[in-house]
C-alpha cells in the first residue's frame, strides 16, 4: 500500500492517461485529488497529536486519546498516552492547567517550549525529571511540583539561564542544562563551606565535616531543620546565622581541641563565631567537650554562655561534693568549711568548680569573698541562689546556670571579671545583682554579653557599673518590669538599674519588640535591634 506521501506524489505527477496505465481504471479530477489532500492532511495532524491551533481551529479534542488542546491551554492528558519513551513534547501549549500531569509515573520528561503558565499541582508527586523550556520564565501555582525528584534538570535556552535561576532553586532543580545549580550541592571551597543543601543532610541529620574545612559561611545551615548534630573538628570561624534557625540542632562537636572557634579575649579576627550563628537553636543543644584533650576550659564556658548551650557534653561532673570541703545538706550548699577555703584559692587560673546535678540550690554568701582563683563555675541542677552569694569574687569570669530561675540580691555583685552571662530560664533579678557596688571602681567590669530571654523584672541598679567595654549586648525576651528608681542603700549615687552603661544594644525578636515603648527607637538608652 502506497503512503500517504507517495500516494500525494502520484496524484500529483501522473497524467490520466499514465494513471490508467498503471491499472488506475478511473480519472481523479483535480478537485478530487485536491479533496483527498486535505483528508490525508488533516488525518496526519490528528495522529500525531501536532495541532496547530488557530482563530479558525475548534478542534480542542483529539479524537479517542483523551488529550485536551483549547487554544494553547492543556486541560488533559491521560497517562496511558505518554510514548514509551517516556517523554511528552507539546510544541504548541503555552498553559499547562491544573492537576493535568499530577501522580503520573510514566513521565519523565516534558517538552513545552512556548510554556508560559503551570497550574496548581500540574506535576505534583510525579516522577519529572527533566523540563526543558522555551525563553519565558513560567507562572507556577501552588504545589505544581511538589513530591517531584531533588535530582530534577531545567533545560532551556543557554543565553536564558540566568532569568531561570531563581525558578529553578524555588522548584528544586539540581541542574540547568545539566550544569549544577548554584546552591544545590555542596560546596567548599579553599577550605571554606559555602553551602550545604538542607537535601543533602543526611537521614539521621548527622553532618561531618572534613578536618581541612576550616570556616563555615554565613548562613549555610540557616533553617535546616533536619540537622541535628554538626561534627566539625578543623572549624576555626563560623559565620553570621550559619545555624540560625536549626532547631532541631542537639549536638555540636569541634573535636574536643584546644579551643572553640570563639576565644576568651578574642582579637584575631580571622577567628571567631558571629554573635547570632545559633539563634532560634534549642536552649538544650550541648557542646562536646574532651577532657582528655586538655582543653582550655575558659574558652569553652565563653562559648556555651554566648551561643546558648545547655551543658558540656564530656565535662566530669562529681556525684557529690568532698564533704570537707563543702556543706551540703538536702540538695542545699550550705557554706564552705575552713579547709575549703583554702581547697577555692589554690586551682589555678583555669580552675574550674564544678557542681553535681543533685545541688538545686546555693544559699546566701556561700562563696561571698571566697572563690579568688577559680574562674568558672559550672552547675546543671541549680535552680536558686541567695543573697550576695558570689559577691566580690574577683576573679569569677563565667556562671553556667542554664537551669537557675531565681536570684537573691546582689548575688553577683562587685565582680569585675564577670564576661558573660546567659541564664535562660531566670525570671527576676534583684536589686544591685550585677552590678559594680558602692565601692567598686577597679579598672571596670568586663561584661560584654547578658542574655536574660525568660526575665520579667529588673530591681534597682540590677547592672548598674562602671563599665569598662561599650555596646554591651543584652538578649532580651517581652519588655521587662524595670525598677527605675535608685537603689535605696546608695541614693546619693544614682543607683539605678541600667546605670552607666555606655551605648548598650538590646536584640529581641519582631514579636517581642511589639512590647517594647520606645522613644526615637531606643528603649532605656538601649539601641534596639530585632533579631529576625
Amino acid at each position: 500500500m502506497a503512503s500517504p506521501t507517495g500516494l500525494s506524489n502520484l496524484a500529483r505527477s501522473a497524467s490520466p492517461s499514465e494513471l490508467r496505465g498503471r491499472g488506475c481504471p478511473l480519472y481523479f479530477p483535480n478537485q478530487f485529488i485536491t479533496m483527498i489532500k486535505k483528508f490525508l492532511a488533516l488525518a496526519l495532524t490528528l495522529t500525531l497529536g501536532l495541532t496547530s491551533c488557530t482563530s479558525d481551529d475548534v478542534t480542542p479534542v483529539l479524537p479517542k486519546s483523551g488529550i485536551k488542546i483549547d487554544k494553547g491551554v492543556l486541560s488533559a492528558y491521560p497517562e496511558k498516552e505518554i510514548m514509551p519513551t517516556e517523554l511528552v513534547s507539546l510544541p504548541e501549549v503555552t498553559e499547562i492547567a491544573d492537576k493535568v500531569f499530577e501522580g503520573y509515573k510514566t513521565l519523565r520528561t516534558l517538552q513545552a517550549p512556548k510554556l508560559t503558565k503551570i497550574g496548581a499541582a500540574a506535576f505534583k508527586g510525579s516522577s519529572l525529571k527533566s523540563l526543558q523550556l522555551g525563553a519565558t520564565v513560567p507562572t507556577v501555582g501552588e504545589g505544581a511540583f511538589d513530591g517531584t525528584s531533588e535530582e530534577k534538570d531545567l533545560v532551556v535556552p543557554a543565553e536564558k539561564v540566568a532569568d531561570f535561576i531563581d525558578f529553578a532553586k524555588k522548584y528544586h532543580f539540581m541542574t540547568i542544562n545539566g550544569t549544577p545549580l548554584p546552591g544545590t550541592q555542596i560546596e567548599i571551597e579553599n577550605g571554606v563551606l559555602l553551602n550545604y543543601p538542607i537535601d543533602k543532610t543526611p537521614e539521621d541529620g548527622v553532618v561531618k565535616l572534613d578536618a581541612s574545612v576550616r570556616e563555615i559561611a554565613d548562613h549555610v545551615f540557616e533553617g535546616n531543620i533536619r540537622l541535628k548534630e554538626i561534627h566539625a573538628p578543623g572549624i576555626k570561624k563560623i559565620g553570621a546565622a550559619a545555624f540560625k534557625g536549626c532547631i532541631g540542632l542537639v549536638k555540636v562537636d569541634f573535636g574536643g581541641a584546644q579551643r572553640p572557634p570563639l576565644a576568651l579575649d578574642e582579637t584575631d579576627k580571622d577567628y571567631g563565631t558571629a554573635a547570632d550563628a545559633f539563634w532560634g537553636t534549642p536552649e538544650d543543644k550541648v557542646l562536646t567537650f574532651n577532657e582528655a584533650n586538655n582543653p582550655n576550659f575558659l574558652q569553652y564556658f565563653e562559648y556555651i554562655a554566648r551561643h546558648h548551650f545547655a551543658k558540656l557534653d564530656g565535662i566530669t561532673i562529681p556525684a557529690e561534693l568532698d564533704k570537707k570541703y563543702f556543706r551540703v545538706q538536702n540538695g542545699v550548699l550550705r557554706g564552705i568549711t575552713q579547709a575549703g577555703q583554702s581547697f577555692l584559692s589554690g586551682l589555678g587560673k583555669n580552675g574550674v568548680l564544678v557542681l553535681p546535678s543533685n545541688i538545686k540550690q546555693i544559699d546566701g554568701q556561700v562563696f561571698n569573698e571566697k572563690f579568688q582563683n577559680f574562674k568558672a563555675i559550672y552547675a546543671e541542677g541549680v535552680e536558686s541562689i541567695g543573697l550576695y552569694a558570689f559577691n566580690a569574687t574577683a576573679s569569677l569570669n563565667f556562671a553556667h546556670l542554664p537551669n537557675l530561675k531565681s536570684i537573691g540580691e546582689g548575688s553577683f555583685t562587685d565582680n569585675a571579671s564577670l564576661t558573660a552571662v546567659n541564664f535562660p530560664k531566670l525570671e527576676e533579678v534583684g536589686p544591685v545583682c550585677f552590678s559594680g557596688g558602692a565601692s567598686f571602681s577597679g579598672n571596670g567590669l568586663k561584661i560584654q554579653y547578658v542574655s536574660l530571654p525568660a526575665v520579667k523584672t529588673i530591681g534597682s541598679g540590677a547592672f548598674h557599673g562602671n563599665y569598662k567595654n561599650s555596646g554591651v549586648v543584652f538578649v532580651l525576651g517581652a519588655q521587662p518590669k524595670v525598677d527605675t528608681k535608685p537603689y535605696e542603700d546608695y541614693p546619693q549615687t544614682g543607683f539605678v538599674a541600667f546605670g552607666q552603661l555606655k551605648e548598650p544594644v538590646l536584640y529581641t525578636t519582631p514579636e517581642n519588640l511589639k512590647t517594647y515603648t520606645l522613644t526615637d527607637g531606643k528603649w532605656m538608652n538601649f539601641t534596639v535591634k530585632e533579631l529576625k
